[in-house]
């Protein structure tokens, strides 16, 4: 763990660290996740939900040292100093790489993973509460993830981010705020990958705590929280003793079917106040929520 103000840097490598971090890419962080489990000292690297590598780690030497959630990577040093200590010497604790972690607001100064001059510890609970890899893993993981990228870290008896987190689900959910903000990962610090607003539909592919996992237009996988968002449900039952099926979402759209109560129908998506539906000609039409459920 590093504490803030502890950072001891040479002018001329400030100014390269200066022009090498980059910008955080929204699209280039949502591909990867980095899943840290505290049980078994396990880091797991996913891209798009596959897993593309596997590391051991060291975590907090005791349970509550090594803070649990979803952060994210917020900083990237190479050779960072520690408490007086240069960068790049073998007394430095930090090893190779820092890729810092924006835990409680701070600015990824605090947590983070790193290196290590003591490769013996990695396997182990060794840390103050920051995550240890092997020189050349942290070298590779820093080349590898971009700023952005979260990472979820728990105690859990597996290390694999889908298992644990996401439950099957399945049909469609639409946004019901004005403007929501559709994420790259289960997180409010996750990469926000675009907004959509009252009433976009998304194909729903699972679920995770607060959060839906749906499908994005461009077939990219995203999250939206459930305080924004509600399910369609996969069918309707109409409630009124005699619904109209109108052409267009409107109360003043011509009526293409009359049906009654108990009537079931299969929504595809929502239009403010209307659910659009698939008729068993195939064509699309309209009814008011207000006569089914």
């Amino acid at each position: 763990m590093m504490k803030q103000g502890k950072w001891l840097f040479a002018p001329i490598l400030a100014l390269a660290f200066l022009f090498t971090v980059s910008v955080p890419d929204a699209e280039a962080a949502s591909a990867f996740h980095i899943d840290i489990d505290l049980a078994i000292n396990r880091l797991i690297l996913f891209k798009n939900g596959t897993v593309q590598n596997v590391y051991p780690v060291a975590t907090g030497r005791t349970p509550s040292l090594t803070p649990e959630g979803t952060f994210t990577i917020i900083t990237k040093f190479i050779k960072p100093g520690w408490k007086g200590i240069p960068g790049g010497v073998p007394e430095n604790p930090l090893g190779e790489r820092w890729l810092g972690l924006k835990v409680n607001g701070d600015q990824g100064r605090t947590y983070g993973i790193h290196g290590t001059n003591n490769p013996q510890s990695i396997g182990s609970h060794a840390s103050s509460g920051c995550v240890r890899m092997y020189n050349e893993d942290v070298i590779q993981l820093y080349d590898t993830v971009p700023i952005g990228t979260p990472v979820t870290i728990h105690t859990g008896k597996t290390g694999d981010r889908e298992q644990i987190e996401l439950q099957p689900a399945s049909g469609q959910v639409k946004i019901t705020v004005p403007v929501a903000n559709i994420r790259s990962h289960p997180s409010l610090d996750a990469s926000i990958l675009h907004k959509s607003t009252r009433g976009t539909p998304f194909t729903l592919t699972g679920s995770a705590g607060d959060w839906y996992r749906v499908q994005t237009d461009a077939d990219k996988t995203a999250y939206v929280h459930r305080t924004v968002a509600e399910k369609i449900p996969s069918t309707l039952r109409v409630t009124a003793p005699l619904a109209n099926i109108r052409q267009t979402p409107s109360m003043t759209g011509e009526v293409v079917q009359r049906v009654p109560e108990g009537t079931r129908l299969h929504p595809t998506e929502m239009k403010g106040n209307w659910h659009r539906i698939r008729l068993n000609n195939g064509k699309t039409a309209y009814i008011h929520k207000n006569v089914v459920r």
